[in-house]
This record gives C-alpha cells, sequence and structure tokens, in this order.
C-alpha cells in the first residue's frame, strides 16, 4: 500500500498587529484546505511574526528549521504557503528556496493561487511576476513609511515609542511627561547640570526614586545614553533609513538645549567602566547562566552569575562570587565552581556512551583524513606552480635586456624560495605516521571525556555550553538546601557512577525528575 503523502506548511505575519487581527486564522483555514485537495497530511507547522523583506529571508529560522525537516522525513512532498507574499518578498530569494526544497523532492504550493507553479517556462515567469509584486509592494510600502515618519519628524512630532520619563499624549506623535516617572529623572538630569551630583550619584538617586518602581535598576551606560539625548531637550530626530533632525520638537521638554549640551560634556569626561556583554562570556565566571536557582525557577531571571565584590573597607581586597538574579542568594565561585566538578565527577561514560563517541571520533578522523589528502594536493600543485615560477625567473634574470630590473628579479626569488620551503615543510608533516597521530587524537579526547570534572569548568565558553549540553542538558540546579542536581542526563552519562559501585535501581534516583517535581508542587 502506498504510503500517503506529507506536507509542512507555513502560516507568516508581518508584524505583531495581525497576529492579535487573526490573520493566521485566515491562512491555517486557506492552507488546511489545500492540503485536502494534495491528499496531503500536514505533519508540522510553523508560525509568526517574521519580516521577509529583500535579503531577510536567508537566514529566516523558520525556513530553516522546514529544510531541516524535509531533510529528516522523506515522505514529505509539499511546502505549503497562502500566498507568495506569505512565503517572501524577494524576487531572487523565492527563486533560492523553491530550487532548495526541489532538491529534496518537496514542491511548494500556495493555498490561495494554486495556478502558481514552474512546470514550464510560462508557469514560472507568471510566479516571478507574483514575486515582483510582492517586493514592489513591499518597497512602496517602506517608501511610504519613510515618508511618513520624515514629515511627522518635520511636523515637530515623535512617531516612535515614547521615551523613558515620557507617556502617549493626547495628540498623536506628541508624547507628554509621565507624572510619576518624568520628573525624577527631570531631577537627576538637573543635579548633574547644577553640579549637585555627580553621574554616579544621580543614578544611585534614581534608582531609588519611582522611576525604576516595578522596573529592573538602571546602570550607567542605560543612564548616559538618556542623559546625552537630544529629545529631553525639545528635539525630535531620526537616524534610520534617512537622517532628519527638527530641534522645534511638540513635546514639552526636560531640560534646555544649553542643559543638554552641559549634560553631553559631563558624560564625555566621565570615562566608561561598562564594557558591555562579552560574546564569549566572562572567563572568570564560567557558570554565570547555566545554574538555576530551583527557588526561582518561575522567575524570568532565576540564574546565578558571577561579579567581583569587596567589604567596603579595603577596595583592593576583591571577592568573587555567584549571585541568583532573581533571589539575591550567594554563592562564593569557589565553593559553586567545587560543587559543580564535584557533582560532574559522580557520573562517567557508560560503556555505551564510550562506544558511541569511539565512533563520532573516527568518523571525525576519517572526515579530517580526506580533508588532509585534499589539502595534501593542493599543496603539491602548488609546490611544482613555485618550482617552475622560480625556474622561469633564474632565466630571466640572467637575459642581457633584464639587466636594469635584475636586483627585482632576485629579490622575487629569495622570496619565492622561502614561500617554496614553507610548503615543503607543510606537505612532509601530511607524511607523518596517521596511525600514530589517530591514536593520540582519540586518547585526548577520551581523557577530556572521562575526567570531565577537571576540564569542565576551565573550557572556553562554547565548548563548555557544548559539554553541558551533551551531558546535561537541562543545565544545572541549586536546590533549597543548596545542593547541586540536574533533572535530566544524557545517554553518555545517564545511570552511571564513578564514586561508588551502586545497583542499577539505586543509581537511578541520584537524577531528580524534576518536571514531575515541580507538577507535582503545583497540584
Amino acid at each position: 500500500m502506498p504510503t500517503k503523502a506529507l506536507a509542512i506548511a507555513n502560516f507568516r505575519v508581518s508584524s505583531d498587529e495581525q497576529l492579535e487581527n487573526g490573520s493566521i486564522s485566515r491562512q491555517e483555514k486557506s492552507v488546511l484546505k489545500a492540503s485536502k485537495i494534495l491528499e496531503a497530511d500536514i505533519v508540522r507547522t510553523w508560525s509568526g511574526s517574521v519580516s521577509s523583506k529583500k535579503w531577510n529571508n536567508i537566514e529566516r529560522k523558520d525556513l530553516e528549521e522546514m529544510i531541516a525537516e524535509c531533510k529528516k522525513n522523506k515522505h514529505i512532498k509539499y511546502a505549503i504557503f497562502d500566498e507568495v507574499d506569505r512565503f517572501m518578498r524577494s524576487m531572487l530569494e523565492i527563486g533560492y528556496f523553491i530550487v532548495e526544497f526541489k532538491k529534496l523532492g518537496v514542491e511548494v504550493k500556495f493555498a490561495s493561487q494554486p495556478d502558481l507553479k514552474t512546470d514550464t517556462a510560462v508557469d514560472t515567469l507568471m510566479l516571478m511576476l507574483e514575486a515582483f509584486k510582492a517586493e514592489g509592494s513591499n518597497e512602496e510600502r517602506q517608501r511610504k513609511s519613510i515618508k511618513g515618519l520624515t514629515e511627522a519628524v518635520a511636523n515637530g512630532k515623535w512617531p516612535f515609542q515614547p521615551k523613558a520619563g515620557y507617556r502617549k499624549g493626547y495628540v498623536n506623535g506628541v508624547p507628554e511627561i509621565d507624572p510619576v516617572r518624568g520628573f525624577p529623572l527631570q531631577e537627576a538630569m538637573l543635579s548633574m547640570v547644577e553640579y549637585r551630583a555627580t553621574p554616579t550619584e544621580a543614578l544611585a538617586q534614581l534608582n531609588k526614586s519611582d522611576f525604576v518602581k516595578g522596573r529592573a535598576k538602571y546602570k550607567m551606560d542605560k543612564f548616559r545614553a538618556i542623559c546625552t539625548h537630544s529629545f529631553y531637550a525639545g528635539v525630535v530626530e531620526m537616524n534610520k533609513q534617512v537622517k532628519y533632525r527638527n530641534e522645534n520638537g511638540l513635546h514639552k521638554p526636560l531640560i534646555t538645549m544649553e542643559q543638554h549640551l552641559k549634560l553631553v560634556e559631563i558624560f564625555a569626561k566621565k570615562k566608561k567602566t561598562q564594557s558591555g556583554p562579552r560574546k564569549n562570556g566572562n572567563p572568570e565566571y564560567p557558570l554565570s547562566n547555566i545554574v538555576h536557582c530551583q527557588k526561582c525557577e518561575q522567575e524570568k531571571y532565576g540564574r546565578y552569575v558571577g561579579f567581583p565584590v569587596n567589604n567596603g573597607k579595603n577596595k583592593e581586597r576583591i571577592y568573587h562570587k555567584y549571585r541568583c538574579r532573581s533571589c539575591g542568594e550567594y554563592f562564593t565561585r569557589d565553593d559553586l565552581h567545587r560543587n559543580i566538578s564535584g557533582y560532574i565527577g559522580e557520573y562517567q561514560i557508560t560503556e555505551y556512551g564510550r562506544t558511541k563517541l569511539l565512533k563520532a571520533l573516527n568518523a571525525v578522523w576519517k572526515a579530517r583524513s580526506k580533508t588532509a589528502e585534499v589539502e595534501k594536493l593542493r599543496i603539491a600543485r602548488d609546490i611544482a606552480s613555485l618550482r617552475q615560477l622560480i625556474d622561469n625567473r633564474v632565466d630571466a634574470a640572467i637575459q642581457p635586456e633584464n639587466q636594469s630590473i635584475k636586483s627585482d628579479i632576485m629579490r622575487k626569488i629569495e622570496d619565492d624560495k622561502l614561500r617554496l620551503k614553507e610548503l615543503e615543510q607543510q606537505y612532509e608533516n601530511y607524511d607523518k605516521d596517521d596511525l600514530a597521530e589517530k591514536e593520540r587524537f582519540i586518547a585526548f579526547a577520551l581523557e577530556y571525556a572521562e575526567n570531565m570534572e577537571q576540564h569542565f569548568i576551565k573550557l572556553p565558553k562554547p565548548r563548555l555550553l557544548q559539554c553541558k549540553q551533551m551531558l546535561f542538558p537541562a543545565g544545572f540546579w541549586i536546590d533549597a538546601d543548596r545542593k547541586v542536581y540536574t533533572p535530566e542526563l544524557s545517554i553518555l552519562t545517564r545511570l552511571a557512577s564513578n564514586k561508588k559501585d551502586l545497583p542499577e535501581t539505586e543509581k537511578s534516583f541520584m537524577v531528580r525528575s524534576y518536571r514531575i517535581y515541580s507538577n507535582f508542587l503545583k497540584v
């Protein structure tokens, strides 16, 4: 009996407002109707507010996931969208993705435009005309949007979200001062202008006021950006697709232009001490954001983050600690590192996990060997070409007509010889004992895996996160008794301990079923 065809579908809107207006619901009905006509069951759908304008689609997460799903499930024959502009608004990219789906045996279908296809040149032309209309309408909308924003700013309006300290006013585009937040901010600005407070003191006072009531406290970088923004001196400007500035905004300013310029001068003299978030995390605190607080599991910021502190007396004496961002509970850095390392040390790779790891390492080495062979051939070709080039230059150097440039030719020959020596050394390195190198590679990898408690915290942050995901996918948690545990172990470590030889039934209790525990508490 033939297997029934399967399909995937995507319901895309351009903005959150369309979500609220039920746009996806209409698309769903259209796509479900199309799937019945195609006699295909929809096995997975994607939906949400995603930009599809030109050059934004190549890295669209939803399309990447759809391609990956088609690669996994060979029974998927259709990718259904409501209309061409719901797919994307870019002619070049729409052709690219149709080809990518086609390579996987998947046909792109449009529920509300069933006649669009790519069987013939005429069919493809009609499809591209629809894509042209979608891209053109998007460009027109952008032009109108930019024109509207420019006109608003020219008229003294602020066509964006109200800035901190303001709220929406009765007149569209003219925000009014927030009676709760506006005046504490104004006082903070004036205290600096009048030299009654330093920026640090003004920020501390602001963070004690109603300005941050129900909100997170401000840090200096955000405070600096607010205090130096010309909006608070009555200026409205845009600096996105186009630049336009109007110093006569219709909103009521908190400070004068002279006071604004004074604030800019004050902050220009204040050295920035915050470097911003690090791409690979702070190496001083490698466990930041991967250790969770059980008491704060329902809170947005229930994770431990590292930071240096002093006792307020001897400022040269620094103490390194981790603190839960929600409840504020502390761990010294050494204690948390020791607890996590000890917990990791409770587990070792199972025989099954070791077998799988060895298989993966052998696959990696095999792929690396193939790459090495290709690279070796390339180097051999480069060596042959360089030797021929040197011979040609030697011949040129002895020609009488080249006497005036002979020194230049000889200098190039010397440079080429140095390059040749480097290439020959690289080629020799590829001729080393491959088996011995492979054994060293596998031994090194296994030692890391089998003694992870010694290496885990010392790994660079990207590698640390990868290892955490492979071995402890749910991360580490601290319970009410300040004990470390994990809700989930991977198949590499599950039911294995190198500390004592426990029966299998006892080993199963070494990991807490956190989701079950959480649900039990809610009952």
